[in-house]
């Protein structure tokens, strides 16, 4: 190593011991090689040298891992926010990690490798429910909410009206919530929404508004999206719900989502009116035995 590259890595080392949040070094497997604790004094990072950060994070989080670094490999930085329990992280706990916290987690290419920083931002959460803040924002999923999604889709529907585009909007389902969190208690259920908004945050386009609209219910805005290709994206995202597992005691958990889906209609269509029809759909999806879509009738 020259001695100008030395003095970079020196001067990076004292820049990273001066932040806040924890950073984690990942080689190219994905397997934690060095760490920066910052000033979340509970942790001993050194339980987590050596294991891959699918096993650092809650399993609930890992089947979206993988896309989320694939697109930070092509699009840059990703963070997603993450509410983590000692229980569903097994080697947080482990590294000292003692009670529920909210975290974001950053993840960037360097080099071969990966950066995955953990920013603490529960008491970010706290404060924002007492402001009111949280009036964008679903506290358990971070997704956007019902009052947050009716404005943008509003506005994409003008536009789409204007310049003779298409659009579409899908409302989600998670089949048998209720039952299964009686079965097996609302961690699981809360769980399962957490996985599936972070699933769908990983893999939706860019351009696409995602917000949870119900206890259970999920709604995906498609901006430029006929009726065949939101029918396409619902199959989608029923195949990766059904991919899903849901560790709870003694074992995991599957699920499945209905999917209703409706596409703009006219000069006379509205928002609200698409958001009903998608509602309807899904409810004909769901009383058709679950684990479908339906559209419009053409």
């Amino acid at each position: 190593m020259s001695v100008d590259s030395s003095l970079a890595v020196t001067q990076l080392d004292a820049l990273i011991s001066t932040l806040e949040e924890s950073v984690l070094f990942l080689n190219e497997k994905a397997e934690v090689i060095s760490y920066s604790v910052g000033t979340n004094e509970w942790m001993n990072p050194m339980i987590l040298l050596g294991h891959n950060a699918s096993e650092v994070i809650p399993e609930s989080v890992v089947a979206s891992l993988s896309n989320v670094l694939d697109k930070a490999a092509t699009d840059g930085a990703q963070q997603m926010e993450q509410l983590i329990r000692p229980d569903s992280a097994p080697l947080l706990k482990d590294a000292g990690l003692s009670e529920a916290l909210w975290f974001r987690l950053i993840i960037a290419q360097s080099g071969n490798g990966w950066v995955m920083v953990l920013r603490d931002v529960s008491e970010q959460k706290r404060l924002s429910r007492r402001s009111g803040g949280q009036s964008q924002r679903d506290m358990l999923t971070g997704a956007y909410n019902r009052r947050t999604l009716m404005p943008v889709v509003e506005q994409a529907v003008a536009q789409a009206q204007r310049y003779d585009w298409i659009c579409s909007i899908l409302a989600i389902d998670v089949d048998g919530l209720t039952a299964i969190n009686n079965k097996y208690g609302w961690d699981a259920g809360d769980q399962i929404l957490q996985q599936l908004v972070q699933t769908l945050e990983a893999t939706k386009r860019t351009a696409d508004f995602l917000a949870r609209i119900a206890d259970d219910q999920l709604a995906l805005f498609l901006p430029e999206t006929n009726r065949e290709q939101a029918l396409l994206a619902a199959q989608r995202i029923i195949n990766l719900a059904g991919e899903m597992r849901i560790p709870v005691e003694g074992g995991e958990i599957s699920f499945s989502v209905s999917i209703g889906a409706a596409t703009l209609n006219g000069v006379e269509d509205t928002a609200a009116k698409m958001l009903d029809r998608a509602e309807d759909n899904l409810a004909v999806a769901a009383q058709s035995g679950g684990n479908r879509a339906e559209g419009d009738d053409i």
